[in-house]
């Protein structure tokens, strides 16, 4: 006895894709989704599910170029629970606005979030970072042309991310006072444009560059924004992006422990005219298969440069280094990183990915003969396995990931060519600076094992997280060093600090326009701050209200 098909979702799917089709011959609005935004893991889903590898998993998204993602699956194929998610990204590509011709469109949304925070031990750093805290209030406003065009303004009321780790043993986001107000208002604004095959970007958004779920090894959503300059160009087997960032950088206070950095003859202690180029390549050979190839370059005192908008220039600073002035004697202001990222979805639902990425490497011939001028390698390697598929109605992922970074990863032969991202910070009263890095979120000098799993519907969601963090004694401070002992150093240098954290959320939407999120998670820590014997255990907890219109 053969079942009845349900014809309903795949009839219901195949009219919303010709409404949307139609919709290109009107005013619709031009849309860019960001790293972070929830959408994106629907779009994993509905990918692995379909057996498909991603052509390129590096965000921010044009709606086109997430359309020509869906236009290749078969949304009948997928199980409820993914077809639900394929009607959930289609209805992001169609925002609603409140005004609109044939010519212009406006849209605004409205979130007010209230957020508080305890822990039981204040020496321990939340597992839950400053960037995942919600803003106290955001209003997005979107305008859009003639269906080509988008310009995103987002004024904020945050707290500032000084407060955030010294609070003790409470926190919240809410800016009670005025000196706890985030000034660096907005922390998104973009003016971006795009077509059926190509997108354009200026202005301050998140990055993204891989499928890593803990991070990615060379851009990576760790900062709280980027100030940069973004295209795209893209087919269904190909894409070639080409960004250039500016990061500012001053050494008043070069590491994140807040220790002094000692300058002594160096002549150049901060810049606003230091910029990260970078050029990708995305290729899908294969349905299941897909290979990137990420090329940068980061110049440390120097304006914006053409010659670095070549899209088949070799960035290896091998050739621009003898064109500025060094920071100091036998110090550069230029390095270079690559990274190679492979992905393989093995079957439906099931996929391996890996990332590479390299800063420098000595080879045996040059250790050889010239052991004492040597830089050390620096190196980075992730790997992950994960497994997304639709159960009864909820979208399932499971997944593992293991990542090693070189002690000397991300710092070049001088602060200005290394891998780091500052903000100046709000708090008036220490004028301090935020440091972090550019690429995996806890940088250099260290071994992560990280699974998990999560569960989510529409109106609610459960995840568990584990990992091990077995971190060296390097941190963000500049400490470049050339020779032997430098060249023989392995992660984790010195006496190791060695974390283990339980994180379990939950969200909860009892209304469209209410959100109710918590968080409850657990560390220990042993060997404390590198000392031996000396150990720390703490729980958390998270609560948040966020109200949205």
């Amino acid at each position: 006895m053969t079942q009845a098909k349900n014809y309903g979702y795949p009839l219901f799917l195949s009219m919303l894709c010709f409404i949307a089709g139609l919709g290109q011959l009107w005013a619709e609005p031009f849309s860019i989704i960001p790293a972070g935004d929830p959408i994106i893991e629907d779009i994993r889903f509905v990918t692995r599910e379909s057996g498909m590898s991603f052509r390129s998993l590096t965000p921010p998204f044009s709606r086109d170029e997430v359309q020509q993602i869906l236009d290749s699956i078969d949304p009948s194929a997928l199980s409820a629970a993914a077809q639900e998610a394929y009607i959930r990204i289609q209805n992001k590509l169609h925002p609603q606005t409140i005004i609109s011709d044939s010519l212009f469109s406006f849209s605004v949304h409205i979130t007010a979030a209230a957020e508080g925070r305890l822990r039981t031990n204040a020496a321990i750093p939340w597992t839950q970072g400053d960037t995942a805290s919600p803003f106290m209030l955001s209003i997005p406003l979107n305008f859009y042309f003639a269906n080509r065009v988008q310009l995103n303004l987002e004024p904020i009321l945050a707290a500032d991310p000084s407060f955030y780790e010294t609070d003790g043993s409470w926190g919240t986001n809410i800016p009670y006072k005025i000196e706890r107000i985030d000034m660096n208002m907005p922390l998104r604004g973009f003016f971006a444009a795009g077509g059926a095959w190509w997108n354009f970007q200026l202005g301050r958004d998140r990055l993204s560059f891989g499928a890593g779920r803990t991070g990615n090894l060379v851009i990576s959503d760790t900062p709280d924004y980027y100030d940069f300059v973004r295209t795209a160009f893209f087919s269904p087997h190909f894409k070639y992006s080409i960004l250039i960032s500016q990061m500012p950088l001053s050494l008043a206070n070069m590491n994140i422990d807040k220790t002094k950095y000692a300058i002594t003859d160096k002549t150049v202690t901060e810049t606003v005219q230091r910029y990260i180029y970078v050029h990708r390549m995305d290729i899908k050979p294969l349905k299941n298969v897909s290979v990137a190839l990420t090329e940068g370059l980061m110049v440390g005192n120097a304006p914006l440069e053409l010659r670095y908008l070549n899209p088949f220039a070799i960035f290896h600073n091998f050739f621009p280094w003898q064109d500025y002035d060094s920071w100091a004697a036998g110090y550069d202001m230029t390095g270079s990183i690559f990274s190679c990222d492979v992905e393989w979805t093995i079957i439906p639902s099931l996929a391996v990915y890996g990332q590479f990425v390299l800063n420098e490497f000595s080879t045996s011939y040059e250790l050889a003969r010239w052991p004492d001028t040597q830089p050390p390698n620096a190196l980075g390697y992730l790997a992950g396995i994960e497994y997304l598929r639709g159960f009864t109605g909820w979208r399932a992922v499971f997944y593992g990931e293991f990542v090693y970074t070189d002690p000397y990863l991300y710092v070049n032969n001088s602060p200005f060519a290394s891998y780091i991202w500052m903000r100046r910070l709000s708090d008036i009263t220490s004028k301090d600076l935020r440091y972090q890095w550019i690429g995996y979120p806890d940088g250099r000098d260290a071994l992560v094992f990280a699974a998990g799993s999560s569960f989510f519907k529409e109106d609610r969601a459960f995840s568990v997280d584990l990992a091990f963090i077995r971190k060296g004694e390097h941190t963000i401070r500049w400490d470049w060093g050339i020779g032997t002992p430098y060249t023989d150093e392995r992660t984790p240098t010195g006496t190791a600090e060695n974390k283990l954290t339980a994180t379990i959320k939950g969200m909860w939407k009892p209304l469209s326009w209410i959100t109710l999120s918590g968080t409850i998670a657990g560390s220990m820590i042993f060997d404390m701050g590198h000392t031996k014997g000396t150990n720390a255990y703490g729980l958390e907890t998270i609560l948040s209200l966020a109200l949205t219109y």
